[in-house]
């Protein structure tokens, strides 16, 4: 095989590293769940259960879900379905309206690239950043390497998956590409028992426990003309699409830089004066900013670390000790009293309760 050869993009529209924070999620996401599970005869308090997120939060188009939380619901949903299958359902039952406005910007593109620009752009802050993608040319074909977060838990992971194939592959079809050209797909977990889901979406040959989960595309994927393109229409659905972007980035601005800081040098305790300085302000003026949103750096500090561990406990398989060493702990036993101090919970209940045993049946 040819060697790969980079796209002719900004690397950074399509990939992301393989450290870093995990992105919260808009609520779109987890509407589009309550809906499915609504069709399926489940109610939105089931859906949600042990999150704390009530329906009145998912109303708030500002509002961001943890990814721990997100993947409680997760667990939630793959427990209430009974289904290992339940991803490529999801994939069937979206809508352009489902992925609001970032699906009517990609549907007014001119062609197949400029859609998926869009789409792998915008899409972590509105869907989350646990799976990422990377593009490369392979010859005169397109090879797509799916990206996971490191050390991602394997049930996860094949969730995940199959739910970004079943859904990518239903955006085709929702923005006019009856038939994405898809030549081979490589996965690396075991072949699941519904194989057949897989074969339903896509003519090709399927290979499972590969060394990397990668989809072979030829190139002409990527200058498919769309039926929806309109100029006007799109112009005015990415000056919304920016603005909500932005605002969703910028939060309250100085305190997710304080954050993005502070996730940076977990392993350091930085202190409100390092903090400050990073920032090119005093340590007296930092915190009369963060008053100002009704915040202190103390407790922006502890929410920080506290939502790392709870993350890397929900998406990973890394030990305790591990787990520690990356968020500034010098052992397990002080990572222990930190988490039961802050969320009355010892961290085997909070494992327990966040995967249960819901992730299992992705795996079956």
């Amino acid at each position: 095989m040819a060697n790969p050869v980079r796209m002719r993009t900004n690397q950074d529209d399509y990939s992301r590293p393989a450290t870093g924070e995990l992105t919260r999620l808009r609520p779109a996401k987890i509407n589009f769940y309550l809906k499915v599970m609504l069709q399926q005869g489940y109610a939105g308090e089931q859906v949600l259960a042990g999150t704390g997120i009530g329906l009145r939060d998912l109303a708030d188009p500002l509002y961001l879900v943890e990814i721990s939380k997100y993947i409680r619901i997760i667990s939630n949903i793959n427990r209430l379905s009974g289904s290992a299958s339940l991803a490529f359902t999801l994939g069937e039952q979206l809508t352009l309206g489902d992925l609001g406005i970032l699906g009517y910007s990609v549907m007014t593109s001119q062609t197949s690239d400029e859609a998926t620009r869009l789409w792998h752009q915008y899409n972590p802050v509105f869907f989350g950043n646990l799976i990422a993608m990377d593009f490369a040319h392979v010859g005169d074909q397109l090879l797509l390497t799916y990206l996971p977060y490191p050390h991602i838990r394997s049930e996860l992971l094949q969730f995940l998956i199959e739910e970004k194939i079943a859904c990518d592959m239903a955006l085709q079809r929702l923005i006019g590409i009856r038939k994405f050209p898809v030549e081979r797909l490589a996965l690396t977990y075991a072949e699941p028992a519904h194989l057949h889901r897989y074969r339903a979406l896509m003519d090709c040959p399927i290979r499972f426990s590969a060394v990397r989960s990668t989809m072979l595309l030829t190139t002409n994927a990527m200058s498919i003309p769309l039926r929806g393109h309109d100029p006007e229409t799109h112009q005015l659905c990415l000056k919304h699409l920016t603005d909500v972007f932005n605002s969703v980035k910028a939060g309250s601005m100085v305190s997710h830089k304080v954050r993005a800081i502070l996730h940076q040098n977990l392993h350091r305790h930085l202190s409100i004066a390092d903090v400050a300085e990073r920032l090119h302000c005093t340590a007296r003026t930092l915190n009369r900013k963060l008053e100002k949103e009704e915040l202190n750096f103390s407790d922006v500090n502890i929410a920080v670390r506290l939502e790392a561990i709870q993350n890397l406990l929900a998406t990973t398989d890394l030990e305790n000790r591990q787990i520690a060493h990356r968020v500034g702990f010098s052992e397990e036993r002080s990572l222990r009293r930190f988490f039961k101090a802050h969320t009355g919970r010892t961290i085997q209940q909070f494992r327990k309760e966040t995967l249960g045993d819901g992730l299992s049946l992705a795996s079956r």
